[in-house]
């Protein structure tokens, strides 16, 4: 197909108003967020139940980011609920190495 209409680079038809996805409503976006959160913040006193929070919230999170395009709006949440399951793990860890070698 030649038919230049068709070709979504460049036809500044966001520009013109045409709608855009809204991917603040993904699934999972806020509550990996939130159970991210309260992973992190429980890994400091109780840290095995907190690694199964914390895989529950990453569940979520890659839930929703693997909907969620790049650089869409929305977005930000999900990479913060990952950077939160990810310092959970390491919180964790960091716990049980020093209480091995404590």
């Amino acid at each position: 197909m030649n038919d230049p209409r068709a070709k979504m680079d460049d036809n500044r038809l966001v520009a013109m108003g045409a709608p855009q996805a809204d991917w603040t409503k993904a699934p999972g976006r806020v509550p990996g967020f939130w159970v991210a959160l309260l992973a992190l913040v429980g890994a400091v006193v109780y840290p095995v139940p907190a690694l199964v929070v914390g895989a529950i919230g990453l569940f979520y999170t890659l839930q929703a980011h693997k909907v969620i395009p790049a650089g869409a709006r929305g977005r930000g949440l999900t990479v913060a609920a990952l950077v939160l399951a990810g310092a959970t793990l390491a919180l964790v860890v960091l716990q049980f190495v020093l209480a091995l070698l404590l």
